[in-house]
């Protein structure tokens, strides 16, 4: 068994190292996520260094401070920059290597807590997993708030065995770096509230490793955050904790479609469609087993379906990675019931051969189907023609755009479908160019918005073709320089010399 273990380890390890090395290009997902780590760290490396202060490209006249989760791997690139030379690539370095140690702590902690033949079943299951193996080469927050969750989880583990003060403590400080890492981590304090709870009852709340644990998983990110709002308010950009609502509302109980958005990714990213199989045989499992990962999985839920009107999403596929390694326990958990008989909860399972044929037919479909699914991600990830042209495009303005001047673009919708407000500073041409400036709201797009900015100093606007059809066409062409067209779809205006000027 430990040879099997260790091939599938070597296995996962290879799948999260094959693509890191590559620039911000086209093949990416998530492209504004991506495209604004890669500034930071770019900041951080050319501007100030100091790790509470990180900026972006799409300052507007502003410095660029901007709201975000505590940006220690985007500093840390950018450190890199400093002593090594400027490489994007060290950005996917990193989401690698946390990502390589979450798969190795996972690997632990399933040995841990199942027997032989289901760990390494959970190890295969989260060795494939097609939103892990993407994030492992991804410019995004997921990596560390993952690394840190299982870090959190794993300490949490041994406390509950052993009752270790210390665990408790570590664990708690663990899951206040994952929150810092991404706010999404904090659904684990359900688990953490269960798992004392459970031991210590009453006893809980006078135990001074409870009080520390809860001080350390909750004052820093709270301190963190309270300082992100502060430049939030004063600076007005954010990478969406502020200008974006994720909250489940009435308005979608009344019309609950985003329960099959959730479904959809969950079963996509996640569990597979006869994994769903596999998680209901895990009830047959010793509960000793199954008890932390069911809770786990659980809390996760909690998150998701509060933050639903941004985890139905299909643009917020990644945000599901959170549940990857809870389920793929319960699903080891569940072969391990097929494969030996236990002594858990009663489902009615055919005798020996068939239930073990069932468990290996049930297994392989479920890994063969993540395995699909990650080639499928990888490939749409890779197949952005519309970033492709795009970018392509760009770097042809850029021979037009001199060093130093501001460009300026379309930031996407201010508000979604209900009214609610959402994260609109589309930042792809600011990482690609290498440029700052200003982008606007796909409603704010008119002749007077774009006048005022070049007032503030934007001087080239990339325009996509199809913001200039009708009268915004013939307004554009009286009111501002043409400088390039790019087919299929941009058009490169100079705002600082307006032809009305000109004409008088």
């Amino acid at each position: 068994m430990r040879r099997i273990m260790m091939a599938i380890l070597l296995a996962g390890i290879a799948l999260r190292v094959a693509w890191v090395w590559r620039p911000l290009d086209h093949r990416i997902r998530a492209p504004w996520r991506q495209a604004d780590e890669t500034q930071i760290a770019r900041n951080f490396a050319r501007e100030d260094p100091n790790i509470l202060r990180p900026r972006i490209d799409w300052r507007r006249d502003g410095p660029g401070l901007v709201e975000m989760e505590f940006p220690l791997v985007p500093w840390t690139a950018g450190m890199l920059d400093r002593l090594l030379g400027y490489r994007e690539e060290y950005l996917r370095v990193l989401s690698c290597l946390l990502e390589i140690g979450g798969l190795l702590l996972f690997a632990g902690l399933a040995r841990r807590l199942l027997p032989p033949p289901g760990a390494a079943a959970a190890v295969g299951l989260y060795a494939v997993n097609p939103l892990l193996i993407y994030l492992a080469t991804a410019m995004q927050p997921e990596p560390m708030m993952l690394f840190l969750s299982l870090v959190a989880m794993t300490l949490l583990a041994r406390f509950d065995e052993r009752g270790s003060a210390a665990s408790l403590v570590l664990a708690g400080a663990a899951l206040g770096g994952a929150i810092l890492g991404k706010a999404p981590a904090a659904c684990l304090g359900l688990v953490f509230a269960w798992v004392v709870l459970r031991r210590l009852g009453r006893r809980a709340f006078a135990s001074p490793a409870v009080w520390a644990a809860a001080v350390l998983a909750l004052v820093p990110p709270i301190l963190w955050y309270h300082w992100a709002k502060g430049l939030f308010l004063i600076y007005g950009n954010s990478l969406g904790l502020s200008n974006e609502y994720p909250f489940l509302g009435l308005d979608m109980l009344r019309r609950p479609v985003f329960v099959l958005g959730l479904l959809k990714w969950e079963t996509l990213g996640v569990v597979t469609p006869i994994g769903w199989l596999l998680l209901l045989f895990a009830w047959r499992a010793p509960r000793a087993a199954t008890a932390l990962p069911c809770a786990w999985w659980v809390s996760v839920w909690v998150f998701y379906l509060a933050a639903a009107r941004t985890t139905a999403d299909d643009w917020a596929f990644y945000y599901h990675c959170v549940s990857a390694a809870p389920a793929c326990l319960l699903m080891g958990a569940g072969f391990s019931a097929l494969l030996v008989s236990t002594g858990g909860t009663s489902l009615k399972l055919p005798p020996g051969a068939r239930r073990r044929a069932l468990g290996w037919l049930f297994y392989s479909a479920t890994v063969l189907a993540l395995i699909l699914a990650t080639a499928a991600l990888l490939r749409a990830r890779d197949g952005r023609e519309d970033l492709r042209d795009m970018r392509a495009c760009g770097l042809r303005f850029l021979e037009r755009i001199p060093e130093g001047s501001m460009i300026v673009v379309r930031g996407g919708s201010i508000a979604d479908e209900d009214g609610f407000p959402t994260a609109h500073n589309q930042s792809m041409f600011f990482a690609w160019l290498d440029r700052r400036g200003f982008t606007y709201g796909n409603e704010e797009l008119a002749i007077p918005v774009l006048q005022d900015i070049a007032r503030r100093g934007g001087r080239y606007w990339i325009a996509e073709t199809s913001e200039l059809r009708g009268a915004m066409s013939a307004a554009a062409a009286q009111s501002f320089h043409f400088v390039a067209r790019c087919d299929p779809g941009y058009v490169l205006y100079d705002l600082g010399a307006p032809l009305a000027e000109e004409a008088r």
